[in-house]
């Protein structure tokens, strides 16, 4: 990441809640948290064949100032694209930003 603007991309932070549906079971939905700044770059790209369809996905990585709230198994949206979070990492020890890989399915 370099440069003033680098961190362009408007993010909706969203995180799941299990609500009861009323016949026993769950409901998931998305509760959106925020709205982060960022910047996103791609680094790699799979295709398989999931639930008899073929998928495909692609890794992401996305750089945001940090602190911020987003945790392992919440979601960034942006511009109709969901991007599922894995593992935030502090590139340089500092805390001044992190780096959330991220997993955007593709149907």
């Amino acid at each position: 990441m370099s440069g003033i603007g680098a961190l362009r991309h408007r993010l909706t932070h969203q995180t799941s809640v299990d609500l009861p549906d009323g016949a026993g079971g769950i409901a998931r939905t998305f509760l959106t948290v925020d709205v982060l700044w960022g910047a996103i770059e791609s680094l790699s790209a799979d295709y398989a064949i999931a639930e008899e369809r073929p998928r495909a996905s692609a890794l992401v990585r996305i750089t945001v100032r940090a602190p911020h709230t987003v945790a392992p198994g919440d979601r960034l949206v942006h511009a109709g694209r969901i991007f599922h979070v894995e593992h935030i990492s502090d590139p340089d020890g500092r805390g001044q930003y992190s780096r959330i890989r991220c997993r955007e399915e593709q149907t």
